[in-house]
């Protein structure tokens, strides 16, 4: 008694999914590395062309993080992209620095990158996690995905802008405070246009509320943080 021959197995998958993987973590060091560089560069622009590349915006290293995080097929590849670009991000920044910064700057780089490096252990599988959330979700997880994103870019506005808005006068010798501005309103206008609409109001209670803590912890933070890094 003859029997057919079992099929083959597929040898497929395998090969896809480790180019897949390997694609898209070049994909997360080559975007920190790019993150990294414009910093690095924003930094050696004289004021104010250096708002013309504001890469060393809290919010704008956020959302690398969360747009690497919405390019992952899972959560948790999306956190380790989000991780993966921030720390390839910082490692660059201090890197150029150190090859070509001079005095206390370039001495204390690897301090700086240390301090720097456990933060973004910290912020980028937040963030990337809060992308793929967005990508993947529903209801009020992707809500609050988009919050938590949402509500640092208010935040840092808020915090850093609002104080410089109120002088309107000084905007020609202070043109930093309409970047800030617009980060604050981009963080007002993400839940609407990255949500579906009934999921709107969701995401709008829940920036509401991270909104508020994020201001109230922002400024504390970020003074605690750049204090740790230049200390050495």
């Amino acid at each position: 008694m003859s029997s057919s021959p079992s099929p083959a197995p597929d040898l497929t998958l395998a090969p896809s999914l480790a180019s897949r993987a390997v694609t898209g973590f070049a994909a997360s060091i080559l975007a920190g590395a790019a993150l990294g560089g414009a910093s690095w560069f924003s930094d050696r622009l004289a004021w104010p062309y250096s708002l013309l590349i504001p890469a060393n915006l809290i919010g704008v290293w956020l959302g690398v993080a969360f747009v690497l995080g919405a390019s992952a097929r899972t959560i948790p590849t999306g956190a380790l992209r989000g991780v993966i670009g921030t720390l390839s991000a910082v490692a660059v920044y201090y890197l150029l620095i150190a090859t070509f910064g001079q005095g206390l700057r370039s001495v204390g780089a690897s301090h700086a990158a240390t301090i720097w490096g456990t933060v973004a252990l910290l912020a980028g599988p937040l963030m990337g996690a809060a992308g793929a959330a967005w990508r993947h979700g529903a209801g009020w997880p992707r809500a609050i995905s988009v919050a938590v994103f949402a509500s640092a870019l208010f935040a840092e506005g808020f915090v850093f802008g609002a104080p410089r808005l109120v002088h309107p006068e000084q905007i020609k010798v202070d043109p930093g405070a309409l970047l800030f501005a617009a980060e604050m309103i981009l963080g007002l206008l993400l839940p609407w246009f990255l949500l579906r609409r009934d999921e709107r109001v969701r995401g709008y209670a829940a920036l509401a509320g991270l909104a508020v803590v994020a201001a109230l912890a922002i400024g504390p933070v970020t003074t605690l943080l750049r204090g740790l890094a230049d200390r050495f």
